[in-house]
């Protein structure tokens, strides 16, 4: 008689006779340490891979896709209700979303208005097709943001906590960095205006403070939702108001040196919040358990 498998929700496609469910134990008795360098060799071997496919898409959802293997393929934990504790995403973390927003959107109001007053620009009315572009950013953007969010906040960042959570900051940080890269040097979609090396060092330095501060609104709420709400509303505050509020004709000192996604006055907002936010009044200290 032919073989037919059978399918176990735990387990997955079994054959009459072969402990399948072997392996996946094996699989489920990963550390932390061992599941955290997993998703960070996988993640970054897809960004290299794809930065060039479809404008670089696949890279922007590889943080989720990669999760989604993990849980699904790798260990199995998302066919069970539990598996998907850890990601944060029961809880909505509303307490945190006022301070989000004014360490994200509003250090990119305040950056926007350094340039200025530094007589870089100046102050434009909006035209009918920026509120267009405002709803289209409000559309895809939280779609992009929790595309990568999932993976960074929600996937990897408890599973370097062993590292202690200062230490555990920085190492998403640079495993941020890294997934960017093949976006930024093969491509020219993204920070290719002005000096390579002033740009990739003032991106490298945003991104760890980004890293910092996500990660710690991450923490504090218990929830994954103010790291995207932060992811997006800093994307979509930076690229609105260089595009609308102001003119310039200094556009790469203003858009990549100074108030761009990863502008010095960015920067430093950025990371002035990332430092100040364990001193504000917090819902929740901490991750539910593995």
């Amino acid at each position: 008689m032919p073989l037919v498998r059978r399918w176990h929700y735990d387990r997955g496609w079994m054959w009459p006779g072969v402990r399948a469910g072997k392996l996946t134990r094996v699989f489920r008795q990963l550390s932390d340490r061992a599941l955290a360098l997993t998703f960070i060799a996988l993640v970054l071997a897809v960004s290299l891979g794809t930065a060039r496919v479809l404008g670089g898409l696949i890279l922007a959802f590889s943080p989720l896709l990669v999760t989604l293997l993990m849980l699904l393929v790798v260990t199995r934990d998302g066919w069970r209700r539990d598996g998907w504790g850890r990601l944060g995403m029961g809880r909505l973390g509303l307490r945190d979303w006022p301070l989000t927003l004014l360490t994200t959107a509003g250090v990119s109001v305040l950056a926007t208005a350094g340039v200025v007053v530094a007589g870089l620009a100046r102050f434009a009315t909006p035209s009918g097709a920026g509120l267009g572009d405002l709803l289209a950013l409000c559309v895809t953007g939280p779609v992009l943001a929790y595309a990568e969010e999932l993976g960074w906040r929600g996937y990897l960042l408890p599973r370097l906590l062993w590292l202690g959570e200062g230490a555990a900051l920085l190492v998403g940080g640079l495993v941020w960095i890294a997934w960017h890269l093949p976006y930024i040097l093969l491509t020219p979609y993204y920070h290719h205006d002005g000096n390579r090396a002033a740009v990739l060092g003032l991106f490298a330095c945003s991104v760890l403070a980004f890293s910092v501060l996500f990660g710690r609104l991450r923490l504090r709420s218990n929830s994954l939702w103010p790291a995207v709400l932060g992811h997006f509303a800093h994307n979509a505050a930076f690229a609105w108001l260089g595009t609308y509020a102001i003119t310039t004709t200094h556009p790469v000192a203003v858009n990549e040196y100074l108030a761009g996604d990863t502008g010095l006055f960015v920067l430093l907002g950025t990371a002035l919040s990332a430092v100040l936010v364990p001193f504000a009044r917090s819902a929740v200290r901490t991750l539910p358990p593995a």
